[in-house]
């Protein structure tokens, strides 16, 4: 599967390869089902190619940023 990530990237001009729901929950210590979740309510930034729903790593990461608490 990540042969055909690594493909898709380089056919649709991403500078990186796209991560399933399982990659997203292990980046960011989660449960998968919290993944879906997340989705299903708007919180966390993912894409859908046909059914299947993916991630950037750099979405990922600029999310996981606004979810700190500001320093006080």
């Amino acid at each position: 599967m990540q042969g055909e990530q690594l493909e898709l990237a380089a056919r649709t001009g991403l500078s990186e390869p796209l991560l399933r729901p399982e990659d997203a929950a292990e980046l960011l210590s989660v449960k998968v089902s919290w993944i879906y979740e997340a989705c299903r309510n708007g919180r966390l930034p993912f894409l859908r190619v046909g059914k299947h729903i993916r991630f950037t790593r750099a979405d990922l990461e600029r999310w996981v940023s606004s979810q700190r608490s500001p320093v006080q």
